[in-house]
């Protein structure tokens, strides 16, 4: 596992410097810097760590704009059971009910239920597809990269943040 997570480490060196360069040559000069200057994934992290840090805020937004990693990365992980973490690798067809965080890969598809009054992460990446109902005050927060897809239906009071 040690070596795994070094090796994904020095793959996200590689990652921040290809996505500033890309910000760098749309002009936005500061994301490029704020893209070099982040340290989030030192490569000391365990596996539960390193899932925290996809599941924060920095973490999905580099994975999902960037397309990092890659599903073959991914892939590498399935044999250490990150369903127990929320995190869904080419699983088919599964049913979720209230998940407060889930992040969904590959071949995947997976219909959620929320109703409870309560904050949700969804997050899809590497061609995951996900059906949503919201009901009740439910509250889901969604990010996916572009080869992902997500269909929602909700009721008055639910809200949906993409």
């Amino acid at each position: 596992m040690e070596r795994l997570i070094k090796n994904i480490r020095k793959n996200y060196l590689e990652a921040k410097k290809e996505a500033a360069r890309k910000c760098a040559a749309k002009g936005d000069l500061r994301l490029a810097q704020r893209i070099l200057d982040c340290d989030i994934f030192t490569g000391e992290e365990s596996f539960e760590g390193m899932v925290e840090l996809i599941f924060s805020p920095q973490g999905i937004e580099f994975l999902t704009t960037f397309n990092f990693p890659d599903l073959a990365t991914f892939r590498k992980f399935k044999k250490y059971h990150p369903e127990r973490y929320g995190v869904y690798i080419d699983k088919g067809e599964i049913s979720l009910i209230e998940p407060r965080r889930a992040f969904l890969i590959g071949n995947t598809t997976a219909k959620i239920i929320y109703r409870q009054t309560a904050g949700n992460r969804l997050n899809l990446m590497c061609g995951a597809t996900a059906d949503v109902t919201a009901e009740g005050y439910s509250l889901i927060r969604i990010e996916k990269d572009a080869s992902s897809a997500v269909s929602v239906v909700t009721d008055p009071h639910a809200k949906i943040l993409m």
